[in-house]
């Protein structure tokens, strides 16, 4: 699915996020008047940069850093330019670097070209979605994780205003992320990010961790944005919070006093005996395999296995696990077969097969964890020996889909009501579960619904920006998206923002009044109205 949107500062940081999360291929491009930048993902990790900037081109960049000599690089062009390749390809081909050397060359030549986006005030982006299939020829993972490229951008980040709307409400409770993705990713945390870090523990809110760490209130704030812009941790829902512990009271003058001039104390134990020498023959030794070699038996069999294990095979799990057991064996295979193993040096060969055993890991969580969808699965597995007389479960009545559509539109439509009777709880629970039952045009409108009612409450303005986003990146005409987007950027204090969207919802229908006045309440001149544009678009809407 294809997406595209303004950049401002605090929105890349998303972008990068969301493409890495669902493990999207595709390119994602940038551009800013004649300037265009551009990163391939494959399967949420960017694999190599393009860009029309010539000082930022790779072979340029190696230059710069002593990697590449001028004339390698003027050879080395002519080649490519000749065979239709991409520089790197040839470089390797040439001898010049090896498959190490290009990984760090792309590496390099991936931060050159982002680290100007980051700087960007404004700007355009855009995803093009790509079939995976093969890996191309010039596909690299690079040995830098997507997890450091999104912290990397979280701190381009300036304005202090933008990073405190990023966090939105900071009295809903923290916790570390439910996907182990996101959880347990390699990424390099600063001291600061770590000192947050070690203060999440799922029943304090982001006010009361900030309160906790004797850190500038910027600083903290910037590292609780990155954080929460890598996934490692997140907001929890619905969870109480708890009291923030005491901290344990001062000891008497005359005990520090003591402590420090060294007095009595606890002794240290006796040293040990020394260990008698064998003597007379002894048994072989017995070599064991170093952990490299078992870390790599285990990935192996685990992709051998993908094919032939069942879901709790691969979990290892027995077929009567409860949810909790599913839950405890997901997490702790995910630690141990995540993708970003791969960037130890032993381990670098193994990381598509490391990303095949992930994906599985994940399907065979969503399998089970889902009581209707594991009953399914159960069924077409061959009885377990013992049950083979239990009576099969009873096949669970269908219900007729375009029924169960036509019942989803009528409650967004009683749902409108709901919003603008300001009845915004009654709306929220009917849209939750009708919009993913409808399509297209009635799709957009009940996320727009949902949206404006999420943003009534002070806990989900987040959620209904993000709601509004989608709807733009799907249907880039949407004037209602665009107009409900600018408010709350508006409420939210984001002048440009709000100013951006407004303008917008005015180049899209010049006829709308409420996007004009609101324009000129925050100080600015809305474009002049023209009237047979609006005209020619109402007669449009009348046919």
């Amino acid at each position: 699915m294809n997406s595209s949107g303004k950049l401002w500062e605090g929105v890349l940081p998303g972008v990068l996020r969301e493409l890495y999360v669902e493990r999207r291929t595709g390119m994602l491009t940038f551009t800013r008047q004649d300037e265009r930048r551009s990163v391939r993902f494959r399967r949420g990790h960017i694999v190599s940069a393009d860009t029309t900037v010539r000082e930022d081109r790779m072979g340029d960049v190696l230059v710069r850093l002593g990697i590449l000599s001028p004339s390698d690089l003027k050879r080395a062009a002519g080649f490519a330019l000749r065979d239709n390749k991409r520089l790197g390809l040839v470089l390797m081909e040439m001898g010049i670097i090896d498959e190490r050397g290009l990984e760090q060359a792309l590496e390099r030549h991936v931060h050159a070209v982002l680290s100007r986006v980051f700087s960007w005030s404004e700007g355009a982006y855009e995803f093009e979605e790509q079939p995976e299939g093969e890996p191309q020829a010039d596909d690299v993972t690079l040995r830098a994780s997507t997890g450091d490229l999104i912290l990397e951008a979280t701190r381009s980040v300036q304005d202090p205003d933008v990073v405190r709307y990023n966090l939105g409400d900071i009295d809903r409770v923290l916790g570390l992320s439910s996907d182990p993705l996101l959880r347990f990713q390699r990424i390099a945390l600063t001291p600061a990010d770590g000192y947050v870090l070690s203060r999440v523990d799922g029943g304090l809110s982001a006010r009361e961790v900030m309160q906790l760490i004797p850190l500038p209130a910027e600083d903290v704030q910037r590292s609780l944005f990155g954080l929460l812009s890598t996934g490692v941790v997140e907001f929890l829902v619905d969870v109480p919070r708890k009291k923030t512990p005491p901290p344990p009271p001062p000891q008497p003058r005359k005990v520090l006093a003591k402590k420090m001039r060294g007095g009595p104390g606890p002794q240290p134990p006796a040293p040990l005996a020394p260990r008698p020498v064998p003597t007379g023959p002894q048994p072989p030794a017995v070599i064991m395999p170093s952990p490299v070699d078992t870390r790599r038996g285990e990935i192996e069999d685990a992709h051998q296995g993908l094919r032939t294990h069942t879901h709790y095979e691969i979990l290892g799990i027995t077929r009567d696990a409860t949810e909790a057991q599913v839950k405890e064996a997901y997490f702790r295979m995910a630690k141990r077969f995540h993708p970003d193993v791969h960037h130890d040096e032993a381990l670098h060969d193994l990381r598509d097969k490391l990303e095949e055993v992930f994906i599985r890991l994940g399907e065979a969580y969503e399998v089970l964890r889902n009581p209707r969808i594991r009953a399914s699965y159960e069924r077409q597995l061959p009885p377990i020996p013992g049950r083979e007389k239990e009576s099969a479960a009873a096949p669970e009545p269908r219900e007729d889909p375009e029924v169960l559509q036509k019942q989803a539109e009528d409650a967004i439509r009683r749902a409108g009501t709901k919003v603008a009777e300001e009845k915004y709880w009654e709306a929220i629970q009917m849209l939750e579960t009708s919009v993913p039952r409808v399509d297209g045009k009635v799709k957009q409108a009940g996320r727009i619904l949902l949206a404006r009612a999420y943003a009534k409450n002070p806990n989900w303005v987040k959620q209904g920006e993000e709601l509004l986003q989608t709807v733009i990146r799907e249907d880039p005409q949407n004037v209602d998206a665009h107009f409900h987007l600018g408010a709350i950027y508006r409420t939210g204090g984001l002048k440009s923002r709000a100013q951006a969207m407004l303008r917008r919802v005015l180049e899209l229908q010049p006829d709308h009044d409420e996007a004009r006045q609101q324009l000129e309440s925050m100080g600015t001149e809305p474009p002049p109205p023209s009237s047979e544009p609006g005209l020619f678009k109402k007669l449009l809407r009348r046919k």
